[in-house]
């Protein structure tokens, strides 16, 4: 297959935009949209076909298509796993600090996780949940179960949804939100926004939690509360001088 036909197919594989860019998506699609370096011209490879492209590509990594269509899947995909995995750290937590909720382990994410995996199990809002010896058998069951899920998404679905969908928007929207092409192209922007965000907070969490041993809400309220000898700096040098007396 030519080149030219090669990237003219691009878009429709991967979900980006081409032809003409209406006013209200000039700012996210198109030669004119929000750049990182505004004042600098961006790779010829990152034409604002997409969301979330700032025009930033210094190590190359997007140059093959194929690789840029798959660092995209990879992207979106890993980004929605980490806004329910942030919305699942904060909630049980919130929970016992705001309602008084009886969660195990006051609702610190990682605390309630490791109860789940004892034979008691974690008590969770007066429901028990507990794996005991059963991990093997969850993981066996959930990667059967993802996994159809996920051969059924990268063959496009199952129900022949009409519209601008491909894999990574296999056409689920109960609602009707996506129904305006416009809209639907800024909801793509935003998803990729907030999943970067999550992307970058879950990692926080996990430093958080391996340097303080404390969930993220409580870390905050510390910070909040004396943000001098409560931050990155004064809780890794604490951890390491620990480390270093101890």
């Amino acid at each position: 297959m030519a080149e030219g036909s090669k990237r003219a197919a691009a878009p429709k594989a991967t979900g980006g935009r081409s032809g003409a860019v209406s006013s209200s998506l000039a700012n996210w699609y198109g030669p004119d949209r929000a750049k990182i370096f505004p004042d600098l011209e961006p790779p010829s490879h990152l034409k604002g076909e997409f969301p979330g492209d700032y025009g930033w590509d210094w190590a190359g990594l997007c140059a093959d298509e194929e690789r840029f269509a798959f660092l995209r899947q990879a992207e979106i995909m890993n980004g929605r796993w980490a806004l329910l995995g942030a919305l699942g750290c904060l909630l049980p937590e919130l929970l016992v600090r705001n309602n008084g909720a009886k969660i195990f382990g006051d609702g610190v994410w990682f605390k309630t996780n490791a109860a789940a995996l004892t034979p008691e199990g974690a008590n969770i809002l007066g429901f028990g949940f507990g794996l005991g010896n059963n991990l093997p058998a969850l993981f066996v069951s959930t990667i059967l179960v993802l996994g159809a899920v996920e051969v059924w998404r990268y063959n496009g679905g199952g129900g022949g949804f009409e519209g601008p969908y491909d894999t990574l928007y296999p056409g689920w929207d109960p609602l009707g939100v996506c129904e305006d092409p416009d809209t639907f192209a800024e909801l793509k922007v935003k998803e990729v926004k907030n999943a970067r965000l999550a992307m970058v907070g879950f990692l926080g969490f996990l430093v958080q939690g391996l340097v303080t041993g404390k969930g993220p809400l409580e870390n905050l309220a510390d910070h909040l509360a004396d943000p001098t000898a409560n931050n990155a700096v004064t809780n890794i040098a604490g951890v390491n001088s620990a480390r270093i007396l101890g």
